[in-house]
């Protein structure tokens, strides 16, 4: 198999996204801080910001994937549009 390195400086903001996305793709990766870790805060992201839109992304790709290995059944069309 064939990989590639990546080096990317990512904004502290947007650290914990890009890990769980990461994790989610099952991709490996170090951690190489440049400065000392602050404490993140635990709270849940505004649903109109980017972080917010990342982790649902994440948490969509983490569905399919269980879905694949069978581990997951998903609603029928049917039965998706009589939620609504």
């Amino acid at each position: 198999m064939i990989t590639h390195q990546i080096t990317a400086n990512i904004p502290d903001a947007y650290y914990d996204t890009v890990v769980t996305m990461f994790k989610g793709l099952g991709i490996d990766y170090n951690v190489k801080p440049k400065k000392a870790a602050k404490a993140r805060a635990t709270s849940q992201p505004e649903p109109d910001s980017k972080e917010y839109v990342l982790n649902s992304i994440c948490q969509g790709m983490k569905e399919v994937r269980l879905w694949e290995q069978g581990k997951l059944k998903l609603p029928t069309l049917e039965e998706a549009l009589n939620e609504l």
